[in-house]
């Protein structure tokens, strides 16, 4: 059991604003029209915490989705490498247990073996705090997931928070996290029974999903049935290509790089952007384009969420936060694209074997 401190609602406003003066805090916010934003935050009231999920997640402000990478001098032939802007010293509020794992995903990919500088640089000055989930999103299925509905990561987090209706129940991730806590004026240690009441919660939120995907087994058996019918079908019949799905998914991570030179010649700067490998030119090398069908793009996307990055990097590549089926405007449910091969092969029409 980890430390943890109980702050009643008026306690948790306070210590915020008390960290506004410290930090840049961000948090979901209700935006005029409807929307819920992660943005900056100038009063503690603006924080919108009653939030099932955002359109983006957190993970622009620590992986952006253009950002500066340095500047070459054509007439003294220096090259600049552009620093990421400061984060301020960041607090990102009420990030979403799926949302955090997301990010830890992430590091895997910008702080493994090649460690990329940018990446690393932002999410350091950035402090989490994760809130759990009390209730499923109607397109969430991260349960399935192994990324919630409460947080399931052991590091990699600052402070996990947990409401208790009048009451928030925070616990210590890190050392940054418990000294974010210290600053709560108005807070108590938690006692026994307030781990009760997060553990029945929990409980509860697992009871309300009502969207699931058996895990067991998939990455091997859909890289077994790469040429199933229902990519070509769905391509066909849905798909528009229009690279929503990678857009706002937490944990694509592909870039391309663009190269602007000035007017006279002189400087040139590099930067690099979000991409997408739904976009026809994603794959298109010398000689052809390897994925020129939307049918190819489409599986792409599927096995690599659900197959191919667990043998990159141990773990799934999506953490079942929904948003690709909410914001695709035909609805494609990667869920049930993925169930449809599991039901083909219990009736003997989808392969378990390799091909020879």
């Amino acid at each position: 059991m980890s430390t943890g401190y109980i702050l009643a609602n008026d306690a948790f406003r306070d210590w915020l604003n008390i960290l506004r003066n410290e930090f840049t805090v961000i948090g979901p916010v209700l935006k005029k029209r409807g929307p819920i934003v992660f943005e900056e935050i100038q009063d503690a009231g603006d924080l919108h915490l009653d939030y099932c999920s955002t359109m983006l997640g957190p993970r622009k402000f620590i992986y952006p989705p253009t950002q500066r990478l340095f500047r070459i001098d054509n007439q003294n032939h220096r090259v600049t490498t552009i620093e990421p802007a400061d984060a301020g010293n960041a607090v990102i509020f009420a990030v979403r247990p799926c949302d955090m794992q997301a990010i830890s995903v992430l590091d895997r990919t910008f702080l493994g073996d090649i460690e990329d500088f940018y990446y690393r640089k932002l999410r350091e000055e950035t402090l989490t705090v994760v809130l759990n989930c009390n209730r499923a999103c109607d397109a969430g299925f991260c349960e399935s997931m192994g990324a919630g509905p409460f947080l399931r990561l052991e590091d990699g987090y600052d402070l996990e928070m947990t409401s208790m209706g009048e009451n928030y129940l925070i616990e210590i991730g890190s050392r940054r996290g418990e000294g974010l806590i210290e600053k709560a004026v108005h807070r108590k240690e938690a006692a026994s029974g307030d781990y009760e009441t997060k553990d029945d919660l929990q409980r509860k939120a697992i009871a309300s999903f009502t969207k699931h995907l058996e895990t067991a087994g998939l990455p091997e058996l859909l890289m077994r049935n790469l040429d199933h019918p229902v990519y070509r079908e769905t391509a066909e019949a849905r798909c528009l290509g229009c690279t929503n799905c990678t857009m706002v998914c937490p944990t694509c991570y592909c870039y391309d790089i663009e190269d602007d030179m000035s007017f006279d010649l002189t400087v040139t700067e590099r930067r690099r952007h979000w991409d997408s490998c739904q976009e026809l030119h994603f794959a298109r090398v010398h000689g052809g384009n390897f994925r020129s069908s939307r049918e190819a793009r489409l599986r792409q996307f599927v096995t690599h969420k659900l197959a191919t990055w667990v043998e990159q990097y141990g773990c799934f590549g999506c953490v079942g936060c929904g948003r690709c089926m909410t914001w695709c405007p035909t609805g494609i449910d990667l869920t049930e694209m993925a169930k449809r091969i599991q039901q083909d092969f219990e009736t003997g029409r989808a392969r378990w074997w390799a091909y020879s």
